[in-house]
């Protein structure tokens, strides 16, 4: 292997040159329906920085001890990759990296209750559907796959899990999920004609909220699909972008949901939630409202009445997305630690690139 390392500035905002150590990166990435056809901002960011991927869904791929596997989000939904590496000698195996974004229990010290899987999540465990990610699968599996030594590099999505994950013995690094504007959208100036959008799969709990908020008097449109085109890429921007308030309803109570915030921070809209556990690098007060259910009516009222103290805390959450919680800042974090372990590799005698 090389002794370059990958040049890598995190402390500014401007793009640093491409990554000098390149290497070969399988990325295991799930589409959504609507996605096929299109290359994702985290295979275009990667590209950029001058990276090789393949990008795949699912297995058999071809395992080379030189090349890098990246699952993206969540190792549950590509289990023919998994036993496929799982099969393979430590020798031949290529580094495997995980950076998971989907849900995981919230740590103890964070005082909050245990989730509670709704049926369709209960109906998934039981057919060991690949599909699913609630939390104690997700948890599961992630024990299981550090556990056996299959992973490499463990990279999480959010501090919580971070601290959950620590709490059962299994080290992780931390790279939130970042911006990028073919993902997420952005600033178009448009007039905001809509007050209250919700976005996001109308689970249980989600329901039971917003039918408690409409009762309350708050007037919420309300938009989720895998299958709608008004819900992805130009489509959403525009929608987005006629809005004043964007809620964000986790599935389970104290949840971060980055990419929540970050479509509605980069399209400009006021951000109101319900209390998170940890929610750096946001900062509640600052770049969104945070309050309880009870009180978010009036805390919806209140800043539909005031456009300036809404428009301050506005400004400030997309300048926060779009300068420095950015996927290429998280992206470029990633492949330093992935250069890191190539290096150890290197040390140890094993395969090397």
């Amino acid at each position: 292997m090389s002794d370059k390392r990958l040049k890598l500035d995190m402390n500014s905002n401007n793009p640093a040159p491409a990554a000098v150590c390149r290497v070969q990166i399988t990325l295991c990435r799930r589409r959504q329906p609507i996605e096929i056809g299109t290359q994702h901002a985290l295979e275009q960011t990667l590209l950029a920085l001058g990276q090789h991927v393949k990008s795949v869904q699912d297995g058999p791929i071809q395992l080379d001890p030189t090349g890098v596997v990246w699952i993206q989000s969540n190792a549950n939904w590509f289990p023919k990759i998994c036993r496929q590496l799982a099969a393979c000698p430590p020798q031949m195996r290529p580094l495997v990296v995980h950076w998971f974004s989907e849900p995981l229990p919230p740590p103890r010290v964070a005082g909050l209750p245990r989730p509670r899987l709704h049926l369709k999540e209960i109906a998934k465990i039981l057919m060991r559907d690949p599909r699913m990610t609630d939390v104690y699968s997700n948890a599961s599996r992630l024990r299981s796959l550090a556990s056996s030594g299959l992973l490499d590099l463990l990279v999480v999505s959010t501090p919580a899990r971070r601290e959950f994950l620590a709490e059962h013995g299994v080290a992780a690094h931390y790279a939130p999920l970042g911006y990028d504007r073919s993902q997420y959208g952005y600033d178009l100036g448009l007039e905001r004609t809509r007050d209250v959008i919700f976005l996001g799969a109308m689970v249980p709990r989600r329901q039971k909220v917003l039918r408690r908020l409409e009762r309350a008097g708050i007037n919420i449109e309300q938009k989720g699909s895998w299958f709608d085109p008004e819900c992805w890429g130009e489509n959403r921007t525009r929608f987005l972008n006629q809005t004043k308030i964007f809620l964000n309803i986790a599935r389970y109570p104290g949840e971060l949901p980055g990419a929540r915030l970050i479509l509605g921070m980069a399209n400009k809209c006021l951000v109101v939630s319900e209390p998170i556990y940890d929610p750096g690098p946001y900062v509640p007060g600052e770049h969104f409202i945070a309050c309880s259910i009870d009180e978010m009516p009036d805390m919806v009222r209140y800043y539909l009445e005031h456009s300036q103290e809404r428009q301050k805390i506005i400004d400030a959450g997309h300048r926060l997305v779009t300068e420095t919680v950015t996927l290429e800042r998280s992206v470029r974090k990633v492949l330093r630690l992935v250069d890191e372990k190539i290096r150890q590799r290197a040390q140890t005698g094993k395969p090397a690139m």
